[in-house]
């Protein structure tokens, strides 16, 4: 298995949450209610390669490989500024995108573009002034402890603790501000008891769009090259829109993965997210509430030329065939 195809899985996994836990912004101070936890994604289920593994697939309870929160903040993102004193305001740069300004300040996408109110395709004019959005902090709760507050919010120990500038070990106080930032996202409240993990469970009445016209050349599972496919392959022409399967959220749009080109994915209701790879454009941003049949990125080719989708569903992080829940007959 390829390591963007391990990557692919991962950041698929780490996509799936439910409703979120509350997230509090600017100088508020009201505590967030309940605690919460995340499940273990580092083992995630095989995705597509386009070769037959020859290694043996590494132990993930062990920590190999990439960390679940590969796009957490990393040591050399360590942000020159104390996120309890953040500028209020920042001067456009030559060529600075809005995406640039949001890691720099490590604020959400989406609240930039409604601090400003601006407008897509969010052009930004050299030497404007942004309003920054308040960060986002987590007051700490009696007897909870910084590991605590990171799983909370689905971040990495090092790298909430390199943004809020703490060495381990990592004491922290009931009421005091941890300061969150942009990739975090909260889960739900665990039960006072606990209990396994909820089995994964394929809704009968879950059904998705078809996120493009043309007819299915691959299907789910082994193919007799020898290779899987954990989703399926839609063929077209490049250009062809490619549109989401169902109402979501937008929770990544980019080519981190070169083997996939732009990839985007969508996150939906009941735990679901959508992939959409070898895409040549992405037509949506991160952040950005999009609708079934909206078009959101452009179809492109794959390494060897093929201009096909590959799409992929998940629930959690257990890939799914899509077929059923497309409609599609056997």
């Amino acid at each position: 298995m390829t390591r963007a195809a391990l990557t692919f899985a991962l950041v698929l996994g780490a996509c799936a949450s439910t409703q979120p836990a509350p997230i509090s912004y600017g100088g508020g101070g009201e505590s967030a209610r309940g605690a919460a936890s995340i499940e273990d994604r580092r083992a995630p289920a095989p995705i597509e390669t386009r070769a037959p593994a020859v290694q043996p697939t590494p132990d993930w309870a062990a920590g190999e490989g990439t960390p679940l929160s590969a796009y957490a903040l990393r040591p050399e993102d360590v942000q020159p500024f104390d996120p309890a004193h953040m500028p209020r305001t920042h001067r456009v740069g030559a060529n600075e995108s809005l995406y640039e300004i949001a890691t720099t300040y490590q604020v959400p996408l989406r609240a930039l573009i409604d601090q400003n109110a601006l407008e897509p395709p969010y052009a930004l004019t050299p030497g404007r002034e942004l309003q920054l959005p308040p960060p986002r902090f987590h007051t700490v709760e009696r007897n909870e402890r910084f590991e605590d507050v990171a799983r909370r919010y689905n971040v990495d120990t090092r790298s909430l603790a390199l943004l809020n500038r703490l060495q381990a070990p990592y004491t922290i106080r009931a009421g005091e501000r941890i300061y969150l930032p942009a990739v975090a996202r909260a889960e739900a409240p665990p039960p006072s008891t606990p209990s396994p993990a909820a089995p994964i469970v394929r809704d009968a009445h879950a059904r998705f769009a078809m996120p493009m016209r043309g007819p299915v050349v691959s299907r789910y599972g082994a193919q007799p090259s020898g290779e899987r496919i954990d989703g399926i392959e839609i063929s077209g022409r490049a250009g062809d829109p490619v549109s989401a399967a169902a109402d979501g959220d937008v929770v990544y749009a980019g080519s981190d993965l070169p083997a996939y080109g732009v990839l985007v994915l969508v996150r939906h209701a009941n735990d679901y997210v959508t992939a959409y790879a070898y895409t040549r454009r992405a037509l949506v941003r991160e952040g950005e509430r999009v609708r079934a049949g909206q078009a959101i990125a452009e179809l492109g080719s794959r390494a060897d030329g093929e201009a096909r989708l590959l799409f992929q569903v998940r629930q959690r992080s257990t890939a799914l065939d899509p077929g059923p829940l497309l409609g599609l007959s056997n």
